[in-house]
């Protein structure tokens, strides 16, 4: 499990794990009283417009050992303080079992054609960040990657193309 930071409407920091297997922005919401830790507020977003409610209505999202129920919006998200996403589609957990602190939240990194989801039925995959910060602009390629050290040590990831110093020289960056 790898964890970064991401920004909710441009203020409220919460701690995500970066999930290559899910494609959904999900964080915890501030009216959850099963969640632990940093909760986004999107009240004051919704105020000014910035924030949009995509539908009044709960709906579930589960991830493994994780049940969420919460709404779907739009808001500004950040990665940097100086990159943000605007108008970017996620879930609001609203109640939930299976995340708890230090996690708010999780960052789907999925590939935009998962093998696994059926077009013909109606299903598609979620918004995804990374490929939104490369349709905005942010990054020069519609990838990510990871890189790994000791545990209890720094590690990293690279949105957009990989930063070549950071592979070891007896180390291969693998493309999957």
């Amino acid at each position: 499990m790898w964890t970064g930071e991401i920004y909710m409407g441009k203020l409220s920091k919460m701690d995500v794990v970066y999930d290559t297997g899910s494609d959904w922005l999900v964080v915890e919401g501030s009216s959850c009283e099963t969640c632990e830790g940093n909760t986004y507020d999107i009240q004051p977003s919704l105020d000014t417009g910035e924030a949009v409610a995509l539908s009044n209505i709960s709906s579930e999202r589960n991830y493994g050992s994780a049940s969420l129920t919460g709404k779907e919006y739009t808001d500004t998200v950040c990665i940097l303080f100086s990159v943000c996403v605007t108008n970017f589609e996620f879930f609001l957990i609203e109640e939930q079992t299976g995340i708890a602190e230090p996690i708010d939240g999780i960052m789907g990194m999925s590939r935009n054609k998962p093998f696994h989801i059926s077009p013909e039925a109606g299903n598609t995959s979620g918004p995804l960040y990374v490929e939104r910060l490369h349709q905005d602009g942010h990054i020069g390629e519609n990838i990510f990657s990871f890189y790994f050290t000791q545990p209890g040590t720094l590690s990293w990831v690279d949105l957009g193309s990989p930063d070549y110093n950071n592979v070891r020289e007896d180390a291969t960056l693998e493309t999957i």
